[in-house]
């Protein structure tokens, strides 16, 4: 009978000891310092032709619907996010710097990767920008849009268009 007792009293406090543990936080809940401009992104990539500061888009590419991600740093920093083509294009995650403000981003010579070490491939990324319900998703309904160029050490001179929409879940 002791050992039942025991065994309750045990339980008792358990439970009581779990009940009173508190998880409030004087934090509020939130979003991050470029949620604003942080998503997940549907794209195609052209080739600009160079003549036009506006992008004269002349061919596309070939790589259509591909996906990108863009992203906080670790640091939450409000000038900072991560951007990536997820594998799809170049192989390219960068830091990009950027105005949540005007929702611009751009990029100078950052370092991608190195097949070979005197040699290493870099980015610059201009004009980046995203237009909030500038376009459209799958269904015909306002969504932000992204656009940006791109141009690598690896191919000097191609500036690379890339432009999409914010992925719908669809």
């Amino acid at each position: 009978m002791k050992k039942y007792i025991s065994i309750f009293a045990l339980t008792l406090g358990l439970c009581l000891g779990f009940a009173s543990c508190s998880v409030e936080t004087d934090e509020p809940a939130g979003g991050t310092a470029v949620e604003k401009m942080a998503g997940h992104w549907v794209v195609n990539t052209d080739l600009i032709d160079g003549t036009d500061t506006i992008p004269n888009v002349y061919a596309d590419y070939g790589i259509v619907d591909w996906d990108m991600t863009t992203y906080n740093t670790a640091n939450d920093d409000k000038d900072l996010m991560w951007l990536s083509d997820n594998n799809n294009f170049w192989g390219y995650t960068v830091k990009v710097n950027v105005d949540v403000n005007a929702l611009t981003f751009n990029c100078k010579d950052l370092y991608i990767y190195s097949d070979d070490d005197d040699n290493p491939v870099t980015c610059t990324i201009t004009n980046g920008r995203i237009v909030p319900n500038g376009g459209l998703n799958v269904n015909g309904k306002p969504t932000d849009a992204i656009m940006y160029n791109i141009e690598f050490s690896d191919d000097p001179g191609s500036i690379y268009y890339v432009h999409g929409v914010r992925y719908a879940g669809f």
